[in-house]
């Protein structure tokens, strides 16, 4: 057994004040002389006995008391091995750079803190051992062992990184770097808040690399993040207003309280509002806003979290039209229900065409197919629609009421069936 601080146990010398106590001050009783009575000298001897074992039971828990004191600022330890490694050794150091390390401690962003503890555990090796400094950009120059010096400067260059790997890959990635070297004494340190969707580190064996991690903590654990977002309607048409649904996610176990979301597009941002999420709770909110132009549309939600603030932004991308095509693929006649629909609606065009007589290379400058009462659909159009589907069209069928459905079946699921009824 060792000591982390061994000269705390010079404080053993303190075990003899309840000594001292025990032996001179306690209360001295007079001796007083009376008339000879058998029975009341055997009770004083009997009282005393007890009081003799009492006081020694209270000494030895007093002592006991101190000497556990004294371990306890001593620190003991067993150490691993009683054979100390000596030559040349090969470090390598992990510092976790992903976005989860901007996180605050008491002191300041935990990677800083990350990097002074990778600083001081190669400060604490001699000039002769060889260094790796690894982030989660796995770039090729951390792939080779460096000096002490050289060790120290690469620190300083970490900085954050959107890149996150598994912790199993980077003991990998720190095993061939050590392998590069002829030492032989090959210790690895990983510096990390150790995210649970990242700490796979049972997936790693190597009995021959000892692995020291060194956790780090941020003070407050709160965190609200953009889930996903969508629109209401699959399509957005021109002057219009279109309907965006947001999930906001309370990662935390306490409520979150006036998180402001806010939409930035073509080049204005607006003010949704604040909300209120509950603890490990999510909550649906809708921003609305005018699409004003055709083309590509690039925007952005945000939300005021601190301190986690690398997930507050979410980027999104869609696509407007300035005019939906639409084919009507007929089985039997023109549909007059379906032009009066599309009729009135300037936004939308549509074209049709006789099932017998289809030329399916123009297929691709369709948004929209209708399938209007077709009794049944051959291979050919069915592979054709299935291609159009996954270049991201869109298949809407009214079949004929004499029709077998089960040809339904093997179409995708952007496929929608409507049975048509005649009036």
């Amino acid at each position: 057994m060792q000591f982390l601080f061994p000269a705390f146990l010079s404080a053993i010398a303190v075990i003899s004040i309840p000594i001292i106590i025990h032996l001179f001050y306690f209360r001295r009783f007079k001796r007083v002389y009376f008339t000879n009575v058998r029975f009341l000298k055997e009770v004083k001897e009997e009282t005393s006995n007890r009081q003799k074992l009492r006081n020694l039971l209270v000494l030895l828990m007093r002592c006991l008391a101190i000497i556990a004191m004294v371990l306890a600022f001593a620190q003991p330890f067993i150490p691993l091995s009683s054979g100390v490694k000596k030559g040349e050794r090969a470090v390598s150091v992990f510092v976790d750079n992903s976005f989860s390390m901007n996180a605050l401690s008491k002191e300041a962003p935990l990677l800083e803190l990350a990097k002074q503890r990778a600083r001081d555990i190669v400060s604490a090796y001699g000039v002769e051992d060889r260094f790796q400094v690894l982030t989660n950009d796995f770039e090729g120059r951390d792939q080779r062992l460096i000096s002490k010096e050289d060790a120290l400067s690469r620190i300083e260059e970490i900085r954050s990184s959107p890149a996150s790997r598994d912790l199993s890959k980077v003991l990998i990635r720190q095993q061939q770097g050590l392998n590069t070297g002829k030492q032989e004494n090959k210790t690895a340190f990983v510096v990390s808040d150790f995210q649970t969707n990242i700490a796979d580190m049972a997936k790693f064996r190597d009995t021959l690399i000892e692995v020291n991690l060194v956790p780090m903590r941020a003070v407050q654990e709160r965190n609200v993040s953009i889930d996903s977002a969508w629109f209401e309607s699959p399509v957005q048409i021109l002057n219009q207003p279109a309907n965006l649904l947001v999930k906001l996610s309370n990662r935390s176990d306490e409520e979150a309280s006036d998180i402001r979301l806010s939409l930035r597009h073509d080049g204005q941002t607006k003010p949704v509002g604040a909300v209120s999420i509950g603890a490990r709770g999510t909550r649906l909110d809708t921003v609305s806003f005018t699409i004003l132009h055709a083309g590509w549309h690039e925007a952005r939600l945000s939300v005021t979290d601190y301190p986690v603030q690398f997930d507050d932004d979410y980027y999104f991308a869609f696509y407007v039209a300035e005019r939906i095509n639409v084919l009507s693929v007929n089985g039997l006649s023109q549909n007059k229900f379906l032009d009066n629909a599309f009729l009135g609606a300037k936004y939308f065009k549509l074209d049709n065409a006789d099932a017998r007589a289809l030329d399916y290379s123009k297929f691709a400058d369709y948004q929209l197919i209708v399938l209007n009462e077709l009794s049944n659909v051959s291979s050919g159009l069915a592979n054709e629609l299935n291609t159009f589907c996954q270049n991201g069209g869109n298949v809407l069928v009214f079949p004929s009421q004499s029709a077998d459905l089960k040809f339904v079946q093997c179409f995708p699921a952007k496929f929608c069936c409507r049975q048509s009824r005649r009036i």
